[in-house]
């Protein structure tokens, strides 16, 4: 597998450990984001990071 699917193989793997470990946690303490919306500002967190060790 080439290197170029590697980080979205990694990324895909950390949002679904994401939506697992929001799911879990929601009956124990009040998160006020949806699972959706976690989601979203993950990826886009981590898109941003990437971006800025591009530069």
């Amino acid at each position: 597998m080439s290197g170029a699917f590697d980080g979205a193989i990694v990324l895909g793997l950390l949002v679904i450990l994401l939506v697992i470990g929001v799911r879990k946690l929601r009956p124990r303490m009040h998160i006020p984001w949806t699972t959706g919306g976690i989601v979203v500002f993950f990826i886009f967190f981590c898109l941003l990071m990437w971006a800025w060790s591009n530069r």
